[in-house]
């Protein structure tokens, strides 16, 4: 990567953090402004030069001081994003926006992630329970000015009356976003077979004859499997929508104008493509020994939709072992695409079957426990309050089975049922163990990198400065070893 070309400033207080910014970036001065501002919590100056495409540069003495300045940077110039995310991560969106949010957070919390957070943070990095906290200081440095210094709030705080609140790692690793799910196939399969029997649904889905088993175990009524049962599964899942009744009575405006809104965002748009799943996406890499440079030429499209503010955020990250530029999701640290001056990585879809929905007997006497091989287990299970805009805080109890969450429980029949996720295990988290991407120099430790990447399923390519070109598929899914996964299962034990 070239060497440093930036300007340079003398920072006089010890732990400050140096704001180059153009005063407009639709008219950039001849040369950024510098701006000194004194940040507690940072162990050494550090240097962001923000260039005329809004690119923050990060120049950092330490990797604590690197990753701190990557989140107050990230969170100054995303905060209200931020704040929704923060709210679905810890399954609060219904103390932003009031009860019709509560299924929401019921879903989240039910699939939220309780395992070992050291073991957890150190999946993505060797030393991402240094990383990831530090992301969260800066987080919640730059909250702490808004506290202070409320003007600096974006306007959707004040058009809500709300605050941001602190951050925590948990927020960081959150399985809400970026999940490619598959479970609705599997029931809707389920529910096909019990109507019409699996040589039917295997016509009618192109399915290769004899291939694969699609049948229903005996032991599962399909008359029972109903559409409600991933309920608080896709409850939790959707993208929040803001209404005129979440708005401060003072900031609502003209009713008929809203509704004029409201109307005009339910008509079909001509650019939409009615198959979303048809339209893919494309990654390609080209060998040195085909282009005009002699080195090699790599393309990435991942074909996410177009958003305000953007699913991406570019950020050039420089400290000790680190110097890395690209673009990723805003909420968590490092880079998901981009290059370090050694090689360059891209990324698409790559579809893995990582659930299974599970079908339980429930013991008439006891609808917490379920049949398991030869006798009863018992599920655990874990009460929280969540609080709620406007009314008294909502008591909700949590079911968990051996195989995951309990998602819905016919209590009239004794039947329950519960996913399993392959994102639940440790690594679960999208994107972020992109950390040990971005500081791979050979194919060799990309490789090795990508042996991290658990979710979401993706074709990673690569190409270096010494000519290598590859591809590797990245993701996990279940060894299943007597069942196809495209259908539920009896969760006694067989499957």
């Amino acid at each position: 990567m070239p060497a440093r070309n930036r300007p340079r400033a003398l920072l006089a207080v010890a732990a400050a953090v140096a704001l180059l910014a153009s005063a407009a970036l639709l008219a950039a001065p001849s040369r950024p402004t510098a701006t000194t501002l004194t940040v507690p919590g940072l162990q050494a100056p550090v240097e962001i030069v923000r260039d005329r495409w809004g690119i923050n540069h990060i120049y950092a003495e330490t990797e604590y001081d690197l990753f701190f300045a990557q989140g107050y940077a990230a969170a100054r110039d995303r905060l209200f994003q931020f704040e929704v995310w923060r709210a679905q991560a810890t399954g609060t969106v219904a103390e932003m926006l009031g009860p019709d949010e509560l299924e929401r957070d019921i879903g989240f919390r039910l699939f939220k992630y309780r395992g070992d957070m050291t073991v957890e943070m150190n999946h993505y990095h060797d030393r991402g329970s240094l990383i990831i906290p530090a992301y969260v200081d800066g987080v919640n440095a730059y909250i702490a000015e808004t506290e202070t210094n409320p003007e600096l709030l974006p306007i959707e705080f004040n058009l809500l009356g709300v605050r941001p609140k602190r951050w925590t790692p948990e927020v960081v690793i959150s399985r809400h976003q970026g999940l490619l799910g598959n479970i609705g196939a599997e029931l809707r399969y389920g529910r096909a077979v019990a109507a019409v029997g699996a040589d039917a649904v295997k016509r009618v889905a192109n399915f290769h004859p004899g291939d694969p088993d699609i049948e229903l175990d005996p032991a599962i009524d399909g008359a029972l499997l109903s559409q409600d049962i991933l309920g608080l599964y896709n409850a939790f899942r959707g993208s929040v929508r803001f209404r005129r009744e979440h708005l401060v009575p003072e900031h609502r405006g003209d009713e008929e104008a809203f509704a004029r809104l409201e109307s005009a965002m339910r008509e079909p748009d001509p650019l939409d493509w009615p198959d979303q799943e048809s339209l893919g996406s494309n990654n390609w890499v080209v060998s040195g020994r085909l282009s005009e440079s002699g080195y090699p030429l790599m393309a990435n499209d991942p074909h996410r939709a177009q958003s305000a503010p953007s699913l991406r955020y570019w950020v050039h990250l420089v400290g000790p072992g680190w110097n890395v530029i690209g673009g990723g999701e805003p909420e968590i640290p490092g880079v998901s695409i981009g290059h370090n001056g050694y090689g360059a990585w891209g990324l698409t879809v790559f579809r893995t079957d990582g659930e299974d929905l599970y079908v339980y007997e429930t013991d008439p006497d006891n609808p917490n426990r379920y049949r398991y091989r030869d006798g009863w287990e018992e599920m655990t299970v874990i009460t929280e309050e969540i609080p709620v805009k406007g009314q008294a805080p909502h008591t909700a109890e949590f079911k968990y089975t051996r195989h995951g969450p309990v998602v819905f429980a016919d209590t009239r029949n004794n039947v329950a049922y519960a996913v399993r996720a392959a994102w639940l295990e440790p690594g679960g988290a999208p994107y972020l163990a992109s950390l040990r991407m971005d500081q791979a120099k050979t194919w060799e430790e990309f490789v090795e990198a990508c042996n991290y990447s658990n979710i979401p399923g993706e074709n990673m390519i690569w190409a270096d400065r010494e000519g290598n070109i590859g591809w590797q598929a990245v993701g996990i899914a279940p060894i299943r070893r007597n069942w196809s996964g495209l259908v539920p299962v009896p969760g006694d034990g067989r499957y």
